[in-house]
């Protein structure tokens, strides 16, 4: 089995350069065929089967690097942080978290147009989505970024669990509607045909979206979060939790290490092994039917509620 551990295709300036242009780039043969034969049928047992194979019930979709051997060896062992801190150009790649994404044969779910910026509870422009397909992508059903939308400071309000238990503030604003810019001279709209092995990079600022599933078989990827040089804890209410690490111990400015946050790539060859890094979780749960993966029904009722306006009324706000 060849799982290799730096990227099959190097990182070019080409690469660096589109990125810093258009907030996202393709980097074409990243992973070897026996990366996805190790990472696809797992991926099959959790989301189409839903198997129980360790992940949170609530959470089937994330921290599968802390319950499945495979994905921890890709995170530890794999190609993807020197690929990503390569194109970041930055000296350090340190782990944050992984997930799935996926969408079922024949399907109309669309992911809203959004950016990951407020998302995290830190500040800086170095935490990319390391998107990874696992069945072949074609431009129907591909992640879709508008270009250049990295440049755009704006701190959108974004329907994370916290923030949906929230009133949203008022320096808060919603996503853009972007599907209704689509024919607007000048706008780029940037989607691929990707096969196995290839890789998306894509800035936590830049705009994003995906359609439906057209195609017969489930779009399955997989999105791993990594922190580069330039990030810094700044917890905030709305941020996404991270399992076993309180926003108590987030201390504002400084950097994330420690044993949740491994150094798995630089520029120096330094890095950490497997051992200090969770397996499992820090507490227990009777057996239970796994969740779903994603959660494209209750961001649009989300979105519809902050159309109407009711996400900054000054009452209990929820999904439902």
């Amino acid at each position: 089995m060849s799982l290799n551990k730096s990227p099959l295709r190097d990182v070019t300036q080409e690469d660096i350069d589109t990125y810093n242009r258009d907030g996202v780039v393709c980097l074409r043969n990243v992973l070897h065929q026996d990366w996805i034969d190790a990472l696809l049928p797992i991926a099959r047992d959790v989301i189409v089967d839903k198997k129980d194979v360790g992940l949170l019930p609530t959470l089937p979709g994330r921290y599968m690097a802390r319950c499945i051997p495979e994905y921890r060896k890709m995170v530890f062992e794999g190609p993807i942080a020197e690929a990503a801190g390569k194109v970041l150009q930055s000296k350090e790649i340190r782990f944050y978290f992984d997930e799935f994404f996926a969408k079922p044969p024949q399907s109309d779910a669309k992911t809203l147009w959004h950016c990951d910026r407020m998302a995290f509870p830190v500040e800086g422009k170095m935490v990319p989505s390391l998107w990874i397909p696992l069945t072949p992508i074609v431009e129907e059903n591909s992640l879709e970024v508008l270009a250049g939308t990295q440049h755009d400071d704006v701190p959108y309000w974004l329907f994370s669990p916290n923030a949906r238990k929230m009133i949203k503030p008022d320096d808060r604003v919603p996503h853009p509607d972007i599907e209704r810019r689509r024919s607007e001279e000048g706008l780029r709209f940037l989607r691929w045909q990707m096969d196995l092995g290839d890789m998306l990079v894509v800035h936590p600022w830049a705009l994003h979206y995906s359609a439906g599933n057209p195609t017969d078989d489930w779009r399955v990827a997989i999105s791993q979060r990594v922190f580069g040089d330039d990030i810094r804890f700044a917890p905030r209410p709305d941020c996404l939790n991270l399992a076993g690490v309180s926003f108590d111990e987030m201390l504002d400015g400084e950097k994330p290490e420690g044993d949740l946050f491994p150094l798995i790539w630089s520029q120096d060859g330094r890095k950490d092994d497997d051992s200090r890094y969770p397996r499992g979780f820090a507490t227990r749960w009777p057996k239970r039917e796994m969740g779903g993966i994603n959660e494209y029904d209750t961001f649009k009722k989300m979105k519809i509620k902050e159309a109407a306006g009711e996400l900054s009324k000054r009452e209990v706000v929820t999904a439902d």
